[in-house]
C-alpha cells in the first residue's frame, strides 16, 4: 500500500499525505513533513514508500537546506529524528490527580520532588503573577535559601516542559506554548473530560507554609465543586437524550466522588431504572440505605426509592386523550396551591405517564416540566428527580418547537443549580433560559434567579442589577408573585451590600404584597432579612423577637427547613446584639440543623450560619471550636462559590495560625 503522493509543480512543491496540508510552498517545512510521513511508512511496513520519502525530505533544494540538510536515510535514523521533533511539539500538564507533564507521544517527563508541583499548580491557577519572593515564602518557609529553591524548580519544570520560554520573570509569568494543553485551565470547557479529572495534585501534601496549605484546601474544594457539579450535569443531559450507558456511568462516578451525597445516589438510581435495569435500581437502594445507616446513623430520604420507581405513574384507569392530561395537571396544580403536595403530585405523575402515550411532545413536555417544577418547589428532598424530569422537558420542548416552556425548564434548571452553590452551570442554564424567553413575565422570572445566583456568588452590583431588571418585567407583566420574590431576594442581596435602608424599603414593599396577595408561605423570609437588617442599625432585639418566633412558628407549620434556618439564625443574632451568646450559639445550632435537614439545601444560608457561629464562639473565648467551625466554613464556601467568604474564612483560619 502506497502512504502517499508526490506531484511537483511551477508553483512549488504540492503534495497529498496523511496529516499534511495541501499546499506547502515552502520545502524546507515540506522537508520536515517529509520525515513525519516517512516515519508512518516505516511503522506501517511501507519500506519502499518509506525510503523515498526521506529520499524527498533530502533533495538538495537551496531553500530546503537549512531544514533538510541533517537527512536520516535509515528507518532507525528517521524514527530518532521524528519522534526528537515530536516530543518538542505540543504536550499536556496534568494537575488534575497524579501531577504529570506528558510529551506530545504521551510520555511523562521526570519532576523531582513536591514542591515542584506545588509551585506549578500555584502559578497556573493564580488569578495574576506572583512575585518571586512571595512564592519562596509561601513553598519554602523552612529553607535555607527560599529564592534559590525556587530557582532550582522553575529550572526543573522548564526541563520537564523542553521550553526555555516559559515560567520566566518576576513576577513569575507562565507563558507556555500555544499547544500545551493545562487541564485545570479546560475546567469549563465541553470537551473537558470529567471521568479522569482527579483531586488537584492528587494525593500529594507538599510541605509548605500554612498559607500554601489553605491556598491548596480552597482550590481542592473548589475545583471538587466545579467537577461534581459538571458530572451532575453531564449525567442529568445523558439521561434526558436516553444514553444510559453512560449515564450510569457518569453517576457512578459521582457516588464514588460523593459516597455520603444523597443527591449523588439518586442520579445513579434513577439511571439504572430509566435503562430498565430495576434490579440493579433497587440494588442500589438497599445498599445506600445500609451505608447510610450505619455510616451516618439514618436512613437517606424517601427520594432515594422513589427514583426506582419502573415509571413515573402507574397507568390510570380510562381514557386517556390530550384534554385528559391537560384535566390531570390542571388538579395536580390545583392540589399543590392548595398545599396538598402529596396529592398534586401523583396528579402530575399520571398527567406524565398520560402524555407520554399520546405521542404529542409538546404536550409530554409541558406535563413534564410542571412535574419536575412540583418536585423542585413543593416537596422536600426531590430537587434531584426533578432536575432529571426538567432538563427532559427542555430536550423534548426544543424538538417540538416550544421556546417557552424550554426556557422555563432552564430557568428552573438554574434555580437548582444556584439553590446548591454550582454557579457556573446555573450561569450557563440562565443563559439558555434567556436566550428561549418570549414575553417579560418569562425575563422576570429568568433575570429573578440570575440575580439570586450572582449575589451568593459575590457579584453583588450585577445580581442587584437583574433584580431590577426583574421587577421592571414583573410590573410589566402584573405578575405580583415574581414581584415578590425578586423584592425578597434583592433585600437580601442589599443587605450583602450593606444599603442597608434600601433594603428595608424592598423588604417592606415585599411584606405589604404578600399579604396584599395572600402568599403567607413566602413570608418568613423577608421578615428574617428585615430583623437582620434592623439589628444591624441597633433595634431593639426585644421588639424584634415576637415577629421572628411567629415566623419561626409558621415555617415549622410548613415544615420549610430553608425558612426555619434563616429565621433561627435571625432569632440568634437578636441575642448575640446584646451579649447573650450562649442563646445566640443555641439557636445558630438549630439553623444549622434545620437548614441542612434535607439534600436540597440553601447553601448560601449554610454557608452565613457557619460565619455566624465562628464569630459567637470567637467572642466566647472557644478557639477550638471557632476553628473547628471555620474548616467547615472555608470549605462549603469554596466549594460553593462563596467568594467573599472564602476570603473572609482564609484570613480567619491564617490569624488563628
Amino acid at each position: 500500500m502506497d502512504f502517499a503522493e508526490i506531484s511537483f509543480s511551477s508553483a512549488g512543491l504540492s503534495l497529498s499525505a496523511p496529516g499534511i496540508s495541501r499546499s506547502m510552498m515552502n520545502v524546507g517545512i515540506v522537508g520536515l513533513h517529509c520525515y513525519v510521513v516517512a516515519l508512518t511508512c516505516w511503522v506501517h511496513g511501507g519500506l519502499e514508500t518509506g525510503r523515498r520519502w526521506t529520499r524527498c525530505a533530502a533533495t538538495p533544494k537551496k531553500r530546503a537546506r537549512p531544514v533538510t540538510r541533517f537527512v536520516p536515510r535509515s528507518p532507525r535514523k528517521a524514527v530518532a529524528v521524528a519522534v526528537g521533533w515530536w516530543k518538542s511539539v505540543g504536550g499536556k500538564i496534568k494537575l488534575l490527580g497524579e501531577p504529570a507533564i506528558l510529551d506530545a507521544a504521551g510520555q511523562s517527563q521526570p519532576v523531582r520532588g513536591h514542591q515542584a508541583w506545588a509551585l506549578l499548580a500555584r502559578l497556573a491557577l493564580a488569578r495574576a503573577p506572583l512575585d518571586r519572593r512571595s512564592l519562596a515564602a509561601e513553598l519554602f518557609p523552612e529553607t535555607v535559601d527560599p529564592l534559590g529553591s525556587l530557582r532550582w524548580c522553575l529550572a526543573s519544570l522548564r526541563k520537564a516542559l523542553n521550553a526555555s520560554e516559559c515560567l520566566n520573570g518576576d513576577p513569575v509569568e507562565c507563558r507556555f506554548a500555544a499547544d500545551i494543553e493545562v487541564d485545570v485551565w479546560n475546567l469549563d470547557r465541553d470537551d473537558f473530560d470529567v471521568e479522569q479529572a482527579g483531586p488537584l495534585l492528587g494525593s500529594l501534601e507538599p510541605r509548605c507554609s500554612p498559607e500554601f496549605s489553605t491556598w491548596l484546601l480552597v482550590e481542592r474544594e473548589r475545583i471538587a465543586g466545579i467537577v461534581e457539579a459538571r458530572i451532575r450535569q453531564e449525567t442529568i443531559r445523558a439521561m434526558s437524550i436516553e444514553d444510559h450507558g453512560r449515564a450510569t456511568r457518569l453517576a457512578e462516578l459521582g457516588v464514588r466522588r460523593s459516597p455520603y451525597d444523597e443527591g449523588a445516589h439518586i442520579l445513579l438510581v434513577k439511571s439504572l431504572a430509566l435503562a430498565g435495569r430495576y434490579d440493579a435500581a433497587l440494588g442500589q437502594v438497599e445498599a445506600a440505605e445500609a451505608v447510610f445507616l450505619a455510616e451516618l446513623g439514618e436512613k437517606p430520604s424517601a427520594a432515594l426509592r422513589s427514583a426506582a420507581r419502573r415509571t413515573i405513574a402507574s397507568p390510570p384507569g380510562g381514557i386517556s386523550p390530550e384534554a385528559f392530561v391537560r384535566s390531570l395537571m390542571q388538579s395536580g396544580l390545583a392540589a399543590l396551591s392548595a398545599g396538598a403536595a402529596d396529592a398534586g403530585i401523583d396528579c402530575l405523575r399520571r398527567a406524565v405517564r398520560d402524555a407520554e402515550k399520546t405521542n404529542d411532545p409538546h404536550l409530554t413536555a409541558t406535563a413534564t416540566f410542571e412535574l419536575g417544577t412540583a418536585l423542585v418547589h413543593s416537596v422536600r428532598g426531590y430537587d434531584d428527580e426533578g432536575s432529571i424530569l426538567l432538563r427532559q422537558s427542555t430536550e423534548l420542548a426544543r424538538r417540538s418547537g416550544s421556546a417557552g416552556v424550554a426556557s422555563a425548564g432552564f430557568r428552573e434548571l438554574g434555580y437548582v443549580e444556584a439553590l446548591a452553590g454550582r454557579r457556573p452551570t446555573a450561569a450557563a442554564y440562565l443563559a439558555q433560559a434567556v436566550e428561549l424567553a418570549e414575553d417579560s413575565d418569562a425575563l422576570a422570572g429568568i433575570h429573578g434567579v440570575i440575580g439570586f445566583n450572582l449575589v451568593d456568588w459575590g457579584r453583588i452590583e450585577e445580581g442587584l442589577d437583574n433584580y431590577a431588571l426583574s421587577l421592571e418585567h414583573a410590573r410589566s407583566a402584573g405578575n405580583r408573585r415574581r414581584e415578590i420574590w425578586s423584592l425578597g431576594l434583592g433585600g437580601w442581596g442589599l443587605l450583602a451590600a450593606d444599603r442597608l435602608p434600601e433594603a428595608d424599603s424592598w423588604l417592606g414593599d415585599c411584606l405589604a404584597l404578600v399579604e396584599e396577595q395572600r402568599w403567607i408561605s413566602f413570608r418568613p423570609w423577608p421578615v428574617a432579612v428585615l430583623s437582620e437588617s434592623r439589628t444591624r442599625q441597633q433595634a431593639s432585639p426585644r421588639e424584634l423577637r415576637p415577629g421572628l418566633e411567629e415566623a419561626f412558628a409558621l415555617s415549622c407549620q410548613m415544615n420549610d427547613p430553608c425558612w426555619e434556618g434563616a429565621v433561627a439564625r435571625a432569632l440568634a443574632l437578636t441575642y448575640a446584639a446584646h451579649d447573650a451568646l450562649p442563646e445566640a450559639m443555641e439557636w445558630l445550632g438549630e439553623a444549622h440543623r434545620r437548614c441542612g435537614r434535607d439534600t436540597d439545601a440553601y447553601s448560601a444560608l449554610q454557608v452565613e450560619i457557619l460565619a455566624s457561629q465562628v464569630e459567637i464562639s470567637s467572642r466566647q473565648g472557644r478557639p477550638e471550636v471557632a476553628d473547628a467551625i471555620g474548616r467547615e466554613w472555608l470549605a462549603l464556601a469554596a466549594r460553593t462559590h462563596r467568594d467573599a467568604h472564602v476570603a473572609r474564612a482564609a484570613a480567619f483560619i491564617g490569624g488563628r495560625r
